[in-house]
């Protein structure tokens, strides 16, 4: 893996934002080496920085992260595939609503205090993580169906190479 690989690598997978010198030493680089690479990283929109003290940490662009996840699922998916997805998740959550008689996963977890055996506040628990998560699924899954004919016909028409 070349350098560039290995920090890039690592950037764009921290939890939360690295200086130069943490980013380098988990590469196995220079720090100099580092923060060229990090800079590139920023000027490319696939990272973005915060200050802290006086260093400049990095962490992955969330803007760009968005936009990948969109890409990857029109990449990935027809546009029925994305539109029954979307619907069976609707469908988990519809049932989450009924079976619990609560409106969000907010009100979920807050039935956790009720008296009830401990085997089903985990499974609460659960089902309220599962539903944060479905929600957020839902919205790039929209926004991938949104995007769906759009970026399609941006793909082609992209210029082709003469021989």
């Amino acid at each position: 893996m070349t350098k560039l690989a290995r920090i890039r690598e690592i950037a764009m997978t921290v939890r939360e934002a690295k200086n130069a010198g943490e980013i380098a030493d988990a590469a196995g680089v220079a720090r100099n080496t580092a923060e060229k690479y990090l800079t590139q990283l920023v000027e490319a929109d696939k990272l973005t920085t915060v200050q802290r003290g006086r260093e400049t940490c990095y962490y992955p662009d969330p803007v760009t992260q968005y936009f990948d996840r969109i890409r990857v699922l029109v990449n990935d998916h027809t546009k029925d595939e994305l539109t029954a997805e979307l619907g069976a998740i609707r469908d988990d959550i519809d049932e989450w609503k009924e079976r619990y008689d609560v409106e969000s996963a907010d009100e979920l977890r807050a039935t956790v205090g009720d008296e009830i055996p401990a085997p089903e506040r985990r499974q609460r628990r659960h089902d309220a993580d599962d539903w944060d998560y479905y929600e957020r699924q839902a919205m790039l899954i929209k926004q991938a169906i949104q995007l769906y004919d759009t970026i399609e016909a941006t793909r082609k028409s992209r210029p082709t190479l003469a021989n």
